[in-house]
């Protein structure tokens, strides 16, 4: 687990694990610079029991955080958790069992249960894939597993080289889609995490850079099923827009990406509102449009958005008539 100003749901989130039927593990932490008191509280846990080993430094961001973990881990499974979230008391104990009976899966998801930012228990937004067959169909729509939920094979994720830094907001996929074609991957039916979901976690804050690391990291991932190597093994950076096409040999390339991160952003009401809507536009006019168009329209207008409503819905009508 990293953690970066976490203290809110620190301490529940530390004792979830804490207090786990299976309990023969180590608890790695880092402890990524925080500034609001998560060091008093995780030194604090840490007297208590000796299983957790604190690491704590400068703020050098999640991936780096992550790849240290990897790094310095003993057990020959890594069970991944956030600093906000909780774990059911037999998720270690199912995940663990259903590995060991298992060897074909490198990485084992749950379901989860979702939480507000006031910690009151909602509905599930996602089922996740059951079955190694389901996981590989739903690839290309997104991750086939909730990140903070997995358990992975240690050997696995190192061979791998753990996550990569140019995709950062959306390390996990990138690392989901290059273990697809050496494990497979899959999910336990129940929901063993409690996954908080509020404004303030990435994939809210960073909604425009992450649906894009997304979709490159999906054509790194087509490139590399044709037997291609990957374009991004040395690179720390994504590609700027006008780069794209060239760097992947195809033209088109740039277009699909603009596609997905405008697909990804018709639902991000703070993207709505920011300049990635120059984008939704331009996919318009350039008469490429986007399913849900119409929706999109009438969202802005509730959030009182009238402009870029009008500015919206003047560029389908011009796809329209260009098209009728």
């Amino acid at each position: 687990m990293s953690v970066y100003n976490g203290a809110p749901h620190l301490y529940a989130c530390v004792q979830s694990i804490l207090q786990q039927h299976f309990r023969d593990f180590e608890f790695l932490i880092v402890n990524d610079g925080s500034t609001d008191g998560s060091s008093e509280i995780l030194r604090n846990l840490a007297k208590t029991d000796d299983r957790i080993r604190l690491i704590e430094r400068e703020n050098r961001g999640l991936v780096a955080s992550l790849n240290e973990l990897v790094a310095a881990a003993r057990a020959p499974l890594l069970a991944r958790m956030d600093s906000d979230d909780i774990s059911m008391p037999d998720r270690l104990s199912r995940q663990v069992a259903y590995l060991a009976d298992h060897s074909h899966v490198g990485i084992l998801g749950c379901n989860t249960h979702d939480l507000d930012e006031n910690g009151v228990l909602t509905r599930a937004r996602e089922k996740y894939p059951l079955t190694p067959v389901a996981a590989r169909l739903s690839l290309e729509q997104g991750p086939p597993v909730c990140h903070p939920s997995v358990m992975m094979r240690t050997t696995l994720i190192r061979r791998l080289s753990a996550y990569r830094p140019a995709f950062r907001h959306a390390e996990d996929y990138d690392l989901w889609l290059r273990a697809s074609l050496c494990t497979d991957i899959c999910n336990l039916p129940e929901r063993l995490l409690l996954y908080r979901r509020s404004a303030t976690q990435i994939s809210q804050k960073h909604a425009g850079e992450q649906a894009k690391a997304a979709a490159i990291a999906w054509l790194d991932h087509i490139r590399r099923s044709g037997g291609k190597g990957s374009l991004f093994d040395d690179r720390h950076t994504l590609p700027r827009f006008e780069e794209i096409g060239t760097l992947f040999g195809d033209q088109q390339a740039a277009a699909y990406v603009r596609r997905k991160m405008v697909e990804r952003l018709r639902y991000s009401n703070e993207m709505l509102e920011g300049p990635e809507f120059n984008m939704m536009v331009q996919q318009v006019r350039a008469g490429q449009g986007f399913d849900g168009a119409v929706r999109t329209i009438l969202r802005l207008g509730r959030k009182g958005r009238l402009v870029r409503a009008f500015i919206l819905a003047s560029a389908v009508a011009g796809l329209v008539i260009s098209t009728s």
